[in-house]
């Protein structure tokens, strides 16, 4: 069994045992007594910040999860909730299920009581849990919740559509979670509001950050990202959608937050204005301490007159971690060589080049991916739909990867995900990132050399000027 079906199959037992322990009759007739909103808060609350060009940030509590483990065991949730809702949380999701997230519903009633305090203008609240049965609606409901997730790989069409009638009749709003294609031609018939995608596999536990770009292609919903964002450099990766839904990354902050070191958290959220800086062609252990560039890529390509030094490889392979900034690039590498250099070396995250690497073989990596492409003419540009979903970013490159080529032939502007522009990128022309809408950045490897060295300089000169580039 894969993750998720371990975790439905707990779900059900646990369903059972409400069933024993609650009359639903009786949770109907408690619910009936509270009061309801006309129009579910969470959808006014999003179509507000819509209306004012804001972000949506859903801000999520959970102590751990089938791919962290513990994140976060005790975490004060009180003050946790306050710190998110004063840094500007719009929704805060708190998680009730117990066996694989260490929620509860007495966590929700005790968020509920928590954001209630902070009236007017508190965040709502999210009950976050794996939702098969209604009885589990009206418990969130009389515990506090104002919306709850619905997940469609776990529940056929009429059921889902069933569940979010009952929610929406108790005045909750919802959150409709996809992760893949499949799953939205199987619901998108019906009619709900807002999408949720999230960019974690819930069988395999593996996070693509433009799978969000990819599904929000011709929906007219609100869109919210859900999963793996880390940092605000992440948030450039899934910014075309509406809202996001951060759990994780937030937790692992906790302690910066519960000490009222509120200007973290916000700067965290940055979705927008800055662009990014991958710099190319790290060999040397000196310039792996290099600060500015937004990722340092190390080049193992047995074509690349960059690649690491002796003493640059000993340094790697005496560390236990890596930092994510991170990355492995490879090029007319085999996949056996690929696979072989990330069992040696403990890369998060690795930059491919389409057609080296197939897609059923960037699905099987743990890592972040950064898959670039070599222009020569626009049909190259084809070969990303067979990526898109399964990546996080791409990397327009030149014909020759390295060569220091420009790309010749012309990026269409309406190209639709985030990418970094390669191909010939110095310091004296990174105003070629402000003529295409969805690019996010630059990747420079000769442009930050001298006689053939990196050098620190050109790298500190281009850092400085992509902080003074502004996106719009």
């Amino acid at each position: 069994m894969n993750i998720l079906s371990k975790i439905v199959a707990v779900k059900k037992q646990e369903i059972e045992l409400l069933y024993r322990q609650y009359n639903l009759a009786d949770l109907q007739a408690q619910c009936a007594q509270k009061p309801r909103p006309s129009t579910p808060l969470f959808y006014v609350s999003l179509a507000d910040a819509r209306q004012r060009g804001e972000s949506f940030f859903i801000s999520e509590f959970k102590r751990k999860s089938p791919s962290e483990g513990w994140i976060n065991q005790h975490a004060d949730l009180p003050a946790q909730l306050r710190a998110y809702a004063k840094a500007g949380a719009r929704a805060i999701s708190v998680l009730t299920d117990t066996a694989f997230f260490g929620g509860s519903y007495a966590d929700l009633a005790l968020a509920a009581d928590t954001l209630g305090a902070l009236q007017p203008g508190r965040p709502l609240l999210l009950q976050k849990d794996f939702v098969l049965d209604p009885i589990q609606i009206y418990l969130a409901r009389l515990h506090g919740a104002d919306l709850i997730l619905l997940i469609a790989a776990i529940l056929e069409p009429e059921v889902l559509q069933h569940l979010k009638n009952t929610a929406e009749s108790l005045g909750m709003g919802v959150l409709v979670e996809v992760h893949d294609r499949e799953e939205l031609e199987k619901i998108d018939h019906l009619d709900f509001p807002v999408l949720g995608v999230n960019n974690r596999d819930l069988k395999t536990f593996r996070t693509s950050l433009n799978r969000v770009n990819v599904l929000k292609q011709d929906q007219q919903r609100y869109i919210i990202s859900e999963s793996g964002v880390r940092d605000a450099v992440d948030f450039q990766l899934v910014g075309q959608a509406d809202g996001f839904l951060i759990g994780t990354g937030l937790m692992r902050r906790s302690e910066a937050l519960q000490n009222e070191q509120h200007d973290t958290f916000a700067a965290f959220f940055q979705t927008t204005g800055k662009y990014l800086f991958k710099a190319c062609g790290i060999r040397t252990p000196e310039m792996l301490m290099t600060a500015g560039p937004d990722w340092l890529g190390i080049n193992f390509s047995p074509v690349s007159k960059r690649r690491p030094t002796p003493a640059m490889l000993e340094k790697l392979k005496d560390m236990s971690s890596f930092p994510a900034h991170w990355a492995a690039l490879f090029y007319k590498n085999s996949e056996a060589d690929i696979c072989e250099t990330l069992q040696t070396y403990p890369f998060q995250t690795v930059q491919l080049y389409a057609g080296d690497a197939t897609p059923d073989f960037v699905r099987s990596l743990k890592q972040r991916v950064l898959l670039a492409v070599s222009i020569r003419n626009q049909e190259d540009l084809a070969q990303i739909n067979d990526y898109a979903a399964d990546v996080d970013c791409f990397i327009l490159d030149g014909a020759v990867p390295g060569s220091g080529q420009t790309i010749e032939t012309a990026i269409p502007a309406d190209f639709p995900y985030p990418f970094l522009l390669a191909g010939g990128i110095h310091a004296g022309n990174l105003d070629r990132v402000l003529a295409i809408e969805h690019c996010i950045g630059v990747d420079v490897a000769s442009g930050i050399e001298t006689e053939g060295q990196v050098d620190a300089e050109k790298i500190q000169e281009i850092s400085m000027l992509m902080e003074r580039l502004k996106r719009i």
